[in-house]
């Protein structure tokens, strides 16, 4: 015996895949998008040359900021299914609320920047441990690297209160 196949206009998404349930090609996914690092990449790239244009304003960016993201997007990376709603918009919240992070640990004394590394450095346990308790999350930021932190300070240096 031999087993039939039938091709049709659904396949298995493996980002989606859940027993008994078919994703139609050319839709979009509804789950959770994983970003590879070339397109990290071309995102930093292009909100550089948007600040660079003119495009941040005092208190964020400049309405329609995300579509300009979006074409950019495209320029860099032919066939890319980037969007600026949900795609581009989860990426910049999620690396402000990053940026955030990071900014308040280095602005206490005891805790620094290694450039080289791209990792925050701990001088001071006692500082470090009192962080730790104030926010149980941020342990997981000592030894992580973070190579975009220096262009964060260029893109969003300006959009957190001080």
């Amino acid at each position: 015996m031999f087993n039939l196949y039938v091709v049709s206009k659904f396949r298995m998404d493996p980002i989606d895949a859940r027993v008994g349930q078919d994703v139609e090609i050319g839709k979009p996914s509804r789950g959770r998008r994983s970003w590879t690092r070339v397109e990290e990449d071309a995102l930093i790239n292009c909100l550089t040359d948007i600040v660079n244009d003119g495009w941040k304003v005092e208190n964020g960016f400049k309405a329609g900021f995300q579509r300009e993201l979006e074409k950019g997007m495209r320029k860099r990376l032919l066939g890319t299914d980037i969007v600026a709603n949900p795609h581009i918009n989860s990426k910049i919240h999620i690396w402000k609320k990053e940026y955030s992070a990071l900014s308040d640990l280095l602005s206490k004394s005891g805790i620094g920047w290694n450039s080289t590394t791209s990792m925050i450095e701990v001088v001071d346990e006692g500082v470090w441990d009192a962080s730790k308790r104030a926010d149980p999350q941020i342990k997981s930021v000592r030894f992580k690297t973070w190579p975009y932190y220096s262009s964060w300070l260029d893109i969003f240096g300006k959009d957190r209160a001080t």
